[in-house]
């Protein structure tokens, strides 16, 4: 199917890959071949996806590779979405994958069915999407993953950069990320009516029995604004108390600009 691939030079930000990786002809054997590629920035993203351009914005987009293969008579469509840094590529993955079959993978944030492969690393996240979801295309998207895997490098999203409890691998695994009202939607609509029409914030989801929920705020403004609409008082925050707001919610104070917010 792939042929072993031969490392590519990439620029390099503090060890992240910048450049797009991409899958050439010379990286297929056999009957696969790449029928089609076009890249879209912006503003030509709207015309690739019809309403969904939007959440990409809102994380963080940068660019998107579209390689599109035929295979036996199959079609195989590769996406891979530059995002603007680790958190944006996971927060799309996040709230794009369901029903994994195969959720262990080749790296730490992967996901697999019979027709789609996806996975985010470093500041990427990638689709892998198959027309019949046979085992051969199956085996193929799951190759060319490696290989894409395999050419990116630098730091993937790490959740404890937002939340200190300990996490599970499950609760990881199944963790979402927002950046705004659009993601909140796409992820977890009418979980969090304090956030639904607030902005300038990036929240981890972990669901549970008790939701958690840990905001952080683009700034000690914005957060004391936040605290302000709710009528949450910072002082007995900033003494480690617990608040009950107005939805019955309990806030508690992660750190200067970062909050805490548990659901049942």
């Amino acid at each position: 199917m792939l042929t072993p691939a031969l490392l590519m030079s990439f620029a390099m930000a503090s060890g992240q890959t910048t450049i797009t990786p991409r899958i050439s002809a010379r990286d297929l054997t056999g009957d696969a071949v790449i029928t089609e590629t076009r890249t879209f920035g912006n503003e030509s993203l709207f015309g690739y996806m019809d309403g969904g351009a939007e959440l990409y914005l809102e994380y963080g987009f940068d660019s998107l590779l579209v390689t599109n293969f035929s295979y036996k008579g199959n079609d195989i469509k590769v996406e891979v979405y530059r995002m603007s840094d680790p958190d944006a590529a996971f927060g799309i993955y996040s709230v794009s994958h369901f029903k994994c079959s195969d959720s262990v993978g080749m790296t730490a944030y992967y996901c697999s069915s019979a027709y789609q492969v996806q996975f985010c690393k470093g500041i990427f996240y990638v689709s892998i999407i198959n027309s019949n979801g046979t085992g051969a295309e199956q085996k193929l998207s799951e190759s060319i993953a490696s290989v894409l895997i395999g050419r990116i490098s630098g730091q993937s999203f790490n959740p404890s950069v937002y939340i200190t409890d300990d996490l599970s691998e499950t609760e990881v695994r199944s963790a979402l990320f927002v950046r705004g009202s659009l993601g909140l939607f796409n992820a977890a609509y009418g979980l969090s009516k304090e956030l639904e029409d607030f902005a300038g914030y990036s929240a981890l989801i972990i669901k549970g029995d008790e939701t958690r929920i840990a905001v952080r705020f683009n700034s000690v403004e914005l957060m004391t604004a936040f605290l302000e609409k709710e009528k949450i008082d910072l002082p007995t925050l900033k003494k480690g108390e617990e608040i009950t707001d107005s939805y019955n919610h309990k806030v508690s104070m992660i750190c200067q600009q970062s909050l805490l917010l548990k659901i049942k």
